[in-house]
């Protein structure tokens, strides 16, 4: 468990890898009606349940390979058995305080065993600022590096959108454009944010 914040209080949430159904879930978002008076905060919830399609769409081909991990175990088992195979996993984020996950993340383990962050997404309400919610997005990027270090994979990257790539400028402290790239030292800060009992 860790805080995030509701209200600019501090709340538990929980991460956790996610299976199949956790994953369909997210397709059943919706973007909240009452954003249509707002129209670049609809778009940004729209843009989070896009993301959210893209992954569960990606997560689809994946599970029909057999090439997806439900667990930290299951991921180190799949390496060991295939060391150059690329793995899928995704992270879910929930609070017994939210009726839906918070957020998520669709991650590639590649062939090379660097961890690619394809898809990192937040609910449509939280997104759009229809509910205020603080800390998602940041708790599962320190997660995918902790990940990252527990595998000892010597690079996480990704891309980023439009709207995501403020987001990693602010983590990261330099430009990003379309991608970002993080080595050993970078993925060290950012998992030693994160206790290591956060790992599921």
């Amino acid at each position: 468990m860790f805080p995030v914040f509701v209200d600019e209080e501090p709340a538990s949430a929980t991460l956790d890898f996610a299976n199949h159904d956790d994953v369909i879930a997210t397709t059943r978002w919706r973007v909240p009606r009452t954003l249509i008076e707002a129209p670049a905060m609809q778009s940004r919830a729209a843009d989070a349940r896009e993301l959210a399609m893209l992954a569960a769409k990606r997560w689809r081909h994946y599970r029909t390979t057999h090439t997806i991990a439900h667990s930290l175990d299951q991921l180190r088992e799949l390496i060991a058995t295939g060391p150059e195979g690329e793995y899928c996993f995704h992270l879910k984020v929930t609070a017994d305080w939210f009726p839906a996950s918070l957020g998520g993340a669709m991650v590639r383990r590649t062939w090379c065993h660097h961890l690619m962050l394809d898809f990192m997404f937040v609910h449509p309400s939280i997104s759009g600022r229809k509910v205020n919610v603080r800390g998602v997005g940041l708790k599962i990027f320190q997660a995918v590096c902790l990940i990252a270090q527990t595998i000892k994979s010597p690079l996480v990257w990704g891309e980023a959108t439009r709207d995501s790539s403020a987001f990693y400028e602010r983590q990261l402290h330099r430009p990003v454009k379309d991608r970002f790239e993080m080595e050993s030292a970078e993925i060290n800060a950012f998992a030693a944010q994160l206790e290591p009992a956060s790992l599921p």
